[in-house]
């Protein structure tokens, strides 16, 4: 199986970080993508993209903490005159495979998920650990219009 398999730019962030589980996520992250928004707002400091989740050494365990970072794309100009409370980070660049949901958030495992990481299983690639959700068009939860970038690490070929 030929897996398409796809170079990030690197990309400047402010970003909320927190530990969470496969089984605590949603409660866990609540309104924090609003908070962080209004957080930018009365700053003038306008994203350049889409809302992203990383998730950095998730695994299929649902019980098992991981580092979920929510981050907003700005320029590097606007980092360095951030005086917020969260983080900003320096994304480099990262090779990935990808599949797009169209739809129901709540479809983001079975649709999404499963048949990227079964097809990643088949092509033998190596994952790294780290993966994002580019929220490229959301409208809210279940919206039919919700457009979302699943993008899983994987090694080099």
């Amino acid at each position: 199986m030929n897996m398409n398999i796809q170079a990030s730019n690197s990309v400047s962030v402010i970003a909320i970080a927190l530990r969470t589980t496969l089984a605590n996520i949603n409660q866990d992250v609540g309104e924090l993508p609003d908070k962080l928004s209004a957080d930018l707002i009365p700053a003038g400091i306008l994203p350049t993209g889409p809302m992203m989740f990383l998730y950095d050494g998730v695994t299929p365990d649902p019980h098992k903490e991981f580092d979920l970072r929510i981050g907003l794309p700005v320029s590097t100009d606007d980092v360095a005159r951030y005086k917020g409370p969260y983080k900003s980070y320096r994304l480099e660049p990262f090779h990935f495979v990808e599949t797009v949901l169209h739809g129901d958030v709540a479809q983001l495992g079975p649709n999404a998920y499963e048949p990227l990481l079964s097809n990643i299983g088949k092509a033998g690639l190596k994952m790294t650990g780290f993966s994002r959700e580019v929220y490229q068009n959301f409208v809210d939860l279940d919206s039919d219009d919700n457009e979302t970038r699943v993008q899983i690490g994987v090694q080099a070929a």
